[in-house]
């Protein structure tokens, strides 16, 4: 079991298809941290409408928001307690920073599958918190 447990998650509900295992390898006297990441996409990076991707969107930043609490949520209903926290930066660089700032033993992340092409070009940001995270790193496929 482990004592201290992370959880990303993004705006979307692939965290939440982590919740089960990150709840389940947490010991009953832990933590689960719930870390939601507002990207930072540089301009020459962005694509579609600008005013998607506008840095002072409060839209985007309550989305995130409350996919966090709908994670943290599910994890007080597994009767463990959690901390929540919402950062801005690179997701894979702030979970890793995130997990280090906590002592996490564990970060649990669901895993979007993306077509084999997207994935040898890009990778994706759970094989960069493999890479770069100095705790164990549970990959969770995304169900649906």
């Amino acid at each position: 079991m482990y004592q201290t447990t992370l959880v990303p998650t993004g705006a979307g509900d692939a965290a939440l298809d982590a919740v089960d295992d990150a709840t389940e390898i947490t010991a009953a006297d832990g933590t689960v941290h719930v870390l939601g990441v507002v990207e930072e996409i540089p301009m020459y990076d962005r694509s579609g409408k600008p005013e998607k991707f506008d840095d002072d969107d409060p839209e985007r930043r309550e989305r995130l928001e409350a996919a966090v609490d709908r994670v943290a949520t599910a994890v007080a209903d597994a009767g463990i307690d959690s901390e929540t926290a919402v950062e801005s930066g690179v997701p894979a660089h702030e979970i890793a920073a995130y997990a280090d700032a906590v002592d996490a033993d564990a970060v649990v992340m669901g895993k979007r599958g993306l077509d084999a092409a997207a994935d040898d070009l890009l990778g994706s940001t759970t094989e960069r918190v493999i890479r770069t995270a100095d705790a164990t790193v549970v990959s969770v496929p995304v169900s649906g």
